[in-house]
């Protein structure tokens, strides 16, 4: 930006005259304004009861020359009093805020809508927040809005740009220039600082995500109006030093849900707010993902990901800024760490600019309760920002104050503490705290959020070309790294377990932007030789951060003082169990190779002739999709190991008859290698038939029951969706296997669910609620399934059902006491979200196909379970590698091992020559594991617990964890239950452990029984 243009910006500045109204800092009394809410636990004020209003009108001669402070701009009329009136105290009403400027031209929120953005009682829909945001297309020179996306239920996601006219009619030069800055390899470091010099960065603020967090869709109406029409010297600023993009609704299913279910079932309701909270949210958001369409950023599957996403790869933003509600009153993330390592400094100590700048603004404008540092911890790379901190830009988010229901209420605060200090303490990150008790309103938020934002762009609009920079340096730097830094690269060889999981992982790293080649040639490196055709990552990209992350190990700090967010590892290699290696020599970049440009698909055939077709299993992922695709083959799983030939085959690999041609096709689309002979091999064998199948979802927690249906339903595996009311009217005695997904709660909430006093809560489809009834449908919510359904679960199980439990479900048939035997574990142990090894103890049981003995599995924080040795027989994979056997026990075991592992035949691939180590029996090792293993000179017998068990993330209290259970059979009555201590189906993300859950529905009726 030159001088011109600097001198021309001034602060957003507090007129004295709001000041004096505002009388300094308010007291807590002050703030309530010494009434009492009333019976709806809302404020009384001049326009209603509930509308949140201050107890008086802005005086007359105020009002003037609070408008005429505000010039060039005239207020929009009755504007200062409809947003006074929906404004708890003064002190919560910035001034910048405090007014919508008027334009003859151009509607403003209030000109569609009826009603000030903020209004107490009123929330607006997609189709309302889209019609307005297009009207202002419609209107002015300076907003464009297009589509980016549509949601899985046909909703449009739509992108607002504004700026100034000329920048929009240069729009295209604007944002090639941002590609340009992206790729320090086609644009030199003088060439990018002219560019950072002519450029204009482009800031992206995402708006309602959490679809209860309802707040930000109608403040980024008013927000963008502002920017439109304003012509105070701030606003203009801003709209021609910067290009603003908005997404005013990001999950737009669960928006219209949630304005549904407020007009419904809250809107009329009388109570507290600690109350009504209890019944705040409609079963669903999106209609795959509630809270979780947060944890999306690296997998992609969600359709709201990859609109922003793409968005974010077209335009390169310098800022993705992502608006959330939960905090009082204004969190600004920066982050208490540890940070991800993969995060270039320069970007951390961006968070912290950009924070402190706004807080201390907006702590000069009088408003309590903005603070920083002690929420996140800034160490998962997969938010829907992080988008921009895996690629060289800057990702950040609020937590603004907000009630998730329109009406005002009173809050108390006292008891809300973050890292162990109440939010209401003054501390060096918060140095003016929030009272204990507030009277809080949706205008409120509305301010705060539009106050707070306002502030952001004004620094970026300010800082452009220091932005724009930053932004080429950091791609540099990564790209000088990755010349200089082990690793250099990472390899990935052809022969794989799953071939399909390779070309999952490989065409996932190239949507998110990152370069892939294929060797052209062998390539000696070090003392290994890669094959010809082994896909590289070369570290040497601009993207090699976000490169590293997603396949280094992690290793979150031990000695870290405060808890993690989220999940603390996610290595890919491990999560989709596909082999690959970091090169730590140079040399690597010199090898001969060329770049992946087209889609990388696994192959599959059939070879040989004959009717009979063998499939080897090694633990191919598509094996349950492929069986629902090949419904009229007969298809059976030999129970020991076999031969064809010179092929072997171990227990678990199937044999089919049926259409040459349509098992070439299904062959083709999953990766799998059939073999033709003449005739079925000599072998026990059971068929591989899909059994009627229930997925069961609490109405209390829908969040993992939506990915597991996202998983079955990509592979158009039939099931059907159940819920309490089928429990506890016991209608599940036509379905051969229920599978009860991991779900939130302990024993009282699973079982009794959302407690009915303030039932009936209908979810239906009605004219009123349309998005209602989706997925799913029911008169009422609440009472959860009850003992009565716990009975027929019991009942189901005895008279010879399949009950699979994943992750926290297992609590209902644990503490339910379905099962006997099986206990929680004792001990202080906590593996939050991390890749642990494991070891199947049974590898002839049909849960273990495709397994080897040694593996890995993803564990969060579910229950741990613990058996009397004399029941060890139920677990088929154990936590670790530790032996839990009686002494006098241990050698006759470890001969049945050996047995067994000679019934299986030999490992599917030989030791590979390339470079990895191996276990004494030759398996392979993936990629963390082997770098666990190097230079300790030690086998797993002398690891520590932790070294044993931990692959990445953390663990604590790896003695309590490692050999306990993982995975058991339990025989109860004539039917089983088989009781998972992990999750295999977390959020599309654990893909080497789905065979885990998939095995239990394809070989649900040949269960071994002991």
């Amino acid at each position: 930006m030159n001088s011109k243009a600097r001198a021309g910006i001034r602060r957003f500045v507090v007129p004295a005259l709001f000041l004096g109204l505002a009388g300094g800092v308010p007291s807590a009394a002050t703030d309530a304004r010494g009434q009492e809410p009333d019976a709806r636990g809302r404020e009384p004020g001049p326009l209603g009861a509930g509308d949140g209003a201050l107890a008086a009108p802005l005086p007359d001669g105020l009002r003037a020359a609070a408008a005429g402070d505000f010039a060039p701009d005239t207020p929009e009329p009755e504007s200062i009093d409809a947003i006074r009136r929906h404004t708890t105290a003064e002190r919560y009403l910035p001034p910048l805020v405090s007014y919508v400027p008027e334009s003859p031209t151009v509607p403003s929120p209030t000109d569609v809508l009826g009603r000030i953005a903020g209004a107490a009682n009123e929330l607006s829909s997609v189709a309302e927040i889209h019609d307005y945001f297009r009207r202002l297309d419609a209107a002015s020179d300076r907003v464009v809005v297009r589509t980016i996306g549509t949601s899985e239920e046909g909703r449009e996601i739509v992108l607002a740009i504004i700026s100034s006219e000329e920048n929009l009619r240069d729009l295209e030069r604007y944002r090639d220039l941002t590609v340009r800055l992206a790729d320090p390899r086609r644009t030199s470091r003088e060439e990018a600082q002219r560019l950072a010099a002519l450029g204009k960065p482009i800031y992206y603020l995402l708006a309602g995500l959490h679809s209860t967090e309802t707040g930000s869709p109608e403040m980024v109406m008013e927000l963008a109006y502002r920017l439109a029409v304003s012509e105070r010297p701030e606003i203009r600023s801003i709209r021609e030093n910067l290009i603003v993009l908005i997404t005013p609704v990001v999950e737009t299913d669960g928006r219209d849900r949630v304005v549904e279910w407020y007009y419904r079932h809250l809107r009329d309701r009388v109570g507290p707010w600690s109350e009504l909270r209890a019944i705040g949210s409609p079963p669903y958001w999106g209609h795959y993902a509630y809270h979780d369409n947060n944890r999306d950023g690296m997998q992609l599957t969600l359709a709201l990901t990859r609109a922003v996403h793409e968005t974010f790869y077209e335009f390169h933003p310098q800022v993705v800024h992502d608006l959330h509600e939960s905090l009082p009153l204004l969190y600004i993330s920066t982050g208490h760490g540890p940070y991800s390592p993969a995060i270039d400094p320069v970007t951390i100590n961006e968070w912290t600019q950009f924070a402190h700048h706004e807080a201390s603004e907006l702590q000069a404008q009088g408003m309590p309760g903005v603070w920083t540092w002690a929420f996140w911890d800034g160490w998962w790379p997969g938010y829907l920002f992080s988008v921009a901190n895996n690629h060289n830009a800057i990702g950040r988010f609020y937590e603004t104050f907000g009630n998730s229901l329109a009406g005002t209420f009173v809050r108390e605060l006292d008891e809300i503490e973050y890292l162990d200090k109440p939010v209401t303490t003054r501390q060096w990150y918060r140095p003016w705290p929030p009272d204990s008790t507030v009277v809080w309103s949706l205008r409120n938020n509305t301010n705060y959020m539009q106050a707070g934002v306002l502030q952001a762009l004004q620094y970026a609009a300010l800082h452009g070309e220091e932005l724009l920079w930053n932004f080429w340096v950091k791609g540099d730097r990564a790209l000088e790294r990755g010349r200089t830094e082990a690793p250099y690269a990472w390899a990935f060889p052809v022969e794989q377990r799953d071939p399909s999981r390779l070309a999952y992982l490989i065409e996932l790293l190239r949507r998110h932007r990152i370069e892939v080649h294929r060797l052209t040639a062998d390539a000696t490196i070090g003392d290994s030789t890669l094959a010809a055709g082994t896909y590289v990552v070369r570290m040497d990209q601009p993207f090699r951060n976000a490169a590293l992350t997603f396949l280094d190990r992690q290793e979150f700090p031990e000695e870290e003082p405060n808890p993690p967010y989220d999940d603390v590892a996610w290595t890919w290699p491990l999560l989709y169990g596909v082999e690959g290696r970091a090169i730590g020599e140079r040399g690597i970049l010199e090898a001969a190779m060329a770049a992946v440009t087209g889609e990388v698909t696994a192959q599959g055939g059939i070879r040989g002739a004959g009717d009979v077709y063998a499939l080897e299993d090694t633990g191919q992922t598509g094996l349950l999709a492929a069986r629902v695709r090949l419904a009229n083959h007969r298809i059976e799983a030999a129970e020991r190991a076999f031969t064809i030939g010179i092929d072997s085959f171990p227990a678990g690999s199937w044999i089919v008859s049926g259409s040459r041609e349509e098992l070439e096709r299904v062959a083709g689309e999953f990766g799998l290698d059939f073999v033709a002979a003449a005739g079925a091999p000599d072998v026990r064998r059971h068929a591989v038939d899909l059994p009627r199948l229930a997925v069961y979802q609490p109405w209390s927690s829908t969040q993992d029951a939506g990915w597991v249906r996202y998983t079955f339903d990509r592979m158009d595996l039939p099931y059907t969706l159940i819920t309490d009311e089928d429990l506890e009217r016991d209608r599940i005695g036509r379905y051969d296997v229920i599978l009860i997904p991991d779900a939130a709660g302990d024993f009282a909430r699973l079982v009794h669910g959302i407690d009915p006093k303030y039932g009936p809560l209908a979810y239906t489809r009605t004219d009123a609620t349309p998005s209602h009834g989706i997925p799913n449908s029911s008169e009422d919510i609440t009472g959860g399934m009850g003992f009565a359904g716990l009975l027929a679960l019991q009942r189901f199980v005895e008279q010879g059902g399949v009950l699979v439990t994943l992750g926290n479900a297992g609590r209902l048939v644990v503490d339910g006491g379905i099962v006997r035997h099986v206990r929680h574990a004792d001990g202080e142990f906590n593996t939050p979200g991390s890749e642990l090894r494991a070891r199947v103890l049974r590898p002839d049981h049909p849960l273990a196909y495709g397994y080897q003995d040694s593996t890995s599995v993803f564990r969060g924080k579910d229950p741990l379970w613990e058996v009397d040795d004399r029941y060890r027989d139920w677990v088929v994979v154990q936590f670790g590698t530790k032996e839990i056997v009686d002494a006098d026990r241990r050698e006759a075991r470890a001969a049945e091992r050996l047995a067994k592992a000679g019934e299986r035949g030999p490992e599917p691939f030989p030791p590979p020559d390339f470079g990895m180590p191996v276990t004494e029996r030759g398996e392979r090792l993936d990629a963390a594991a082997a770098e666990d293993e190097k230079g300790t000179g030690k086998d797993d017998g002398d690891e520590d617990a932790k070294d044993a068990l931990l692959l990445s993330g953390f663990i604590d209290g790896a003695d309590e964890v490692d050999g306990k259970p993982a995975i058991l059979d339990i025989p109860v009555g004539k039917g089983r239950v088989l009781l998972f201590a992990f999750n295999p189906l977390h959020r599309f993300l654990n893909h080497s452990d789905f065979r885990f859950a998939f095995n239990a529905i394809l070989h649900w009726n040949d269960l071994p029984r002991r």
